[in-house]
């Protein structure tokens, strides 16, 4: 399958008009999006990922279908914010994006190598309100209390973002269990009132809609957010199988995105 490819604007460094025309400059197509400051790579004589603005932090590559989860939580920048597995910092650097560089995220990695190109892609981008720590976010103090999370599980993955990848039902129930664990330390760190959006690049059912369906079964504290095809147009988007979630499909990256609210008990 064809892996396309997109840039993720950083304008609190550049407008997306100027970064545009110096990319065109040097002979980049690019392609406008239902979003301002993201365009989809059609042709470039060079790699993306070597040229000035790159290295400057003027954007970020980084699939369209990955932008979702972090819009879709759309913290603002009074919001304490908690990315509970952070690396290689798309999501992460997106967030903080919204929140104008103010607000402040913890943003968690379980891989130390991982965390190397999350804190170079902090810093490349120039941000300032993000904490990184090296754990596990099952281990974060619960103590802690969080405006927005965002759960991007650890997930089998998809042939487009990995095409020699073998997943096996052990894989995927693996995996599955590793969310929900995740899932329960996030709604215990949740503020009453927060939201959480919790999204995967697997198309897998046992770890997309099933987990909400058990989420939202083991604790009635938490409430589904329904979220609309048609907000994000010119992405290939169905309905998830609950209603109210998304599932984005080929040609786009495979991903699942869920929101939710806890409620006061």
């Amino acid at each position: 399958m064809e892996n396309l490819q997109f840039i993720r604007v950083n304008t609190l460094k550049i407008s997306s008009e100027e970064l545009k025309n110096r990319l065109e400059e040097k002979g980049v197509n690019l392609e406008d999006t239902f979003l301002d400051y993201v365009f989809r790579v059609a042709k470039s004589p060079f790699s993306m990922g070597s040229t000035p603005e790159y290295l400057l932090g003027y954007y970020f590559l980084q699939s369209i279908s990955s932008i979702i989860p972090s819009i879709t939580l759309n913290p603002s920048k009074d919001d304490e914010v908690l990315d509970m597995c952070a690396a290689p910092g798309g999501k992460t650097t997106h967030l903080a994006q919204l929140m104008e560089n103010e607000g402040s995220i913890l943003a968690v990695e379980i891989n130390k190598n991982r965390l190397k190109s999350l804190r170079s892609n902090i810093n490349r981008m120039g941000f300032k309100n993000t904490l990184m720590i090296n754990t596990n976010a099952v281990n974060i103090d619960k103590k802690l209390r969080f405006d927005k999370i965002l759960l991007d599980a650890p997930c089998t993955g998809n042939e487009i973002k990995d095409s020699n990848r073998v997943k096996t039902k052990r894989d995927i129930l693996f995996c599955a269990k590793r969310q929900v664990e995740l899932f329960r330390t996030a709604i215990e760190v949740l503020k009453d009132g927060g939201e959480l959006v919790y999204s995967t690049c697997s198309p897998e059912i046992e770890e997309d809609e099933d987990i909400v369906r058990y989420i939202l079964k083991t604790n009635k504290n938490m409430e589904l957010i329904e979220l609309n095809v048609d907000d994000f147009p010119g992405i290939n988007m169905i309905e998830g199988e609950v209603k109210g979630t998304l599932k984005v499909i080929p040609p786009n990256e495979p991903f699942f995105i869920a929101k939710f609210r806890k409620t006061k008990n």
